[in-house]
């Protein structure tokens, strides 16, 4: 361990003493397959702190806040004035807050830990995608013994918090969903995603999922059409990051009639979350709930989101990282907060 030697019949190749190269193939330690020919390469990982951050997607740690969506609606809800959400805020806000970020956190962690070994399953064929080969782990700079405690400190600690906050708030169905988003994505990683459109309905319910979770934290009912908003508007998001990737530079290009496929999905997609968000709106529950049928003049906004997350992935070819998408276009921010800007103003007007 720690000194090396050359092949002869690879001048240049630098090989571990103890790493197993596969016979009559000369790679040097960044190109191998697969982490079988890397036993006792461990003291050649840099396992720096920065990329066993890296290995955890900060970036997309934002599709987290969809928790937020129960609270933020059930704040307005007049039926929820004798709700247990009602009181908690009326008795202690900073307690039902807490709550919530520490929900939030339960999920970015149990989340990053899926991230860790969806990478790790993946790191062979990751290898040759010109993107995913960056990531620490496919890029051989962190090893496979930090990569394991680290998925399973996270794990253990998103597990934990939800159980916190499952035991906090009375009940334990928060902790029964953070397990049943935990157990989704390893099935998405190991048999799901290769199953093209079993991987997007498994995407899709993962976002279905957390929006659960944050109505499960405050004790509050959502409705179904939201539900199935929520449902089709993460599955547009899905086909269309598929679709996207399909066109990533050093990719195969699909068949034409994969293409078509997807092109009629996206647009079913789009089209039954558009329906679904102006069938929420106009509901007798909704209606009943916050006293206004004015949340369908904010209909505009989400078709404005729509229209703009299409021609980022027709036009612009965007959509293969919708987390960096979220962030940076102007268009979809800008509607985005518009959009939380007016509900806002009218649920509260109507209040």
């Amino acid at each position: 361990m720690g000194t090396y030697q050359r092949n002869n019949g690879s001048y240049g190749r630098v090989y571990h003493r103890s790493a197993k190269p596969r016979k009559g193939v000369a790679r040097t330690f960044g190109e191998s397959a697969d982490w079988s020919d890397h036993q006792g390469c461990e003291a050649l990982y840099t396992n720096k702190l920065s990329d066993l951050i890296k290995c955890l997607r900060p970036g997309q740690w934002i599709k987290n806040s969809l928790l937020l969506a129960a609270p933020f609606f059930a704040f307005f809800d007049r039926s929820q004035a004798e709700g247990a959400f009602a009181k908690a805020m009326k008795a202690d806000p900073v307690a039902v807050l807490l709550t919530i970020g520490a929900s939030i956190l339960a999920f970015i962690l149990i989340s990053a830990a899926t991230y860790v070994v969806n990478d790790l399953r993946d790191v062979a064929t990751d290898g040759k995608h010109p993107v995913k080969q960056h990531r620490p782990i496919v890029a051989r700079k962190v090893s496979l013994g930090a990569a394991i405690p680290l998925a399973v400190l996270c794990c253990g600690s998103g597990l934990s918090l939800a159980a916190w906050v499952g035991l906090r708030s009375g009940q334990m169905d928060f902790f029964f969903v953070c397990v049943g988003y935990g157990v989704l994505q390893l099935i998405y990683t190991f048999l799901a995603k290769r199953i093209k459109d079993l991987g997007v309905l498994v995407l899709a319910t993962g976002f279905l999922l957390r929006a659960l979770a944050g109505a499960v934290v405050v004790q509050v009912h959502l409705s179904a059409w939201l539900i199935l908003c929520v449902f089709m508007g993460a599955l547009f998001v899905a086909l269309c990051k598929r679709r996207s990737a399909c066109f990533v530079k050093g990719q195969e290009s699909p068949s034409a009639q994969e293409t078509r496929i997807l092109d009629f999905e996206i647009l079913i997609a789009a089209a039954v979350t558009v329906a679904c968000y102006a069938l929420y709106t106009l509901a007798p529950n909704t209606v009943a709930h916050f006293g206004t049928e004015a949340l369908i003049y904010t209909l505009p906004l989400v078709v404005l989101g729509i229209f703009r997350y299409l021609r980022l992935t027709y036009q612009e070819q965007r959509a293969s990282v919708p987390e960096i998408l979220f962030l940076k276009d102007p268009v979809l921010i800008l509607s985005g907060i518009a959009w939380v800007v007016s509900c806002g103003l009218i649920l509260g007007f109507a209040a």
